[in-house]
């Protein structure tokens, strides 16, 4: 069972990014992308703000665009970005590690 919601939830997530993400990215304006981005991190409230900053930058850091980085480097302050190694041992790993188990299954 969790090898087929494994192999679901990995098939989306291919799909929006081959798909969506560049979508996005051709037809909303850089700035409206940034001021979304702030929207929902200030909607999770400060610790959920700071695991989706970690995802946001492993999954920036995992591709391959360096305009990606520079975009992330320059959005994001350097005290956050400077936080975001001990934000994902102590507050990302602990929930998304669950995901990584579902992974080995």
């Amino acid at each position: 069972m969790s090898a087929a919601l494994n192999t679901r939830a990995q098939g989306v997530l291919d799909r929006e990014e081959r798909l969506l993400v560049p979508a996005v990215a051709k037809t909303v304006p850089e700035k409206e992308q940034k001021s979304f981005n702030n929207r929902v991190v200030r909607s999770l409230g400060i610790l959920d703000s700071r695991v989706h900053l970690v995802g946001m930058h492993d999954a920036v850091w995992e591709g391959s665009d360096e305009r990606e980085r520079a975009l992330f480097n320059e959005a994001i302050p350097v005290l956050p970005r400077m936080m975001i190694p001990r934000w994902r041992r102590l507050l990302y790993e602990p929930v998304a590690g669950v995901l990584d188990i579902m992974k080995k299954d």
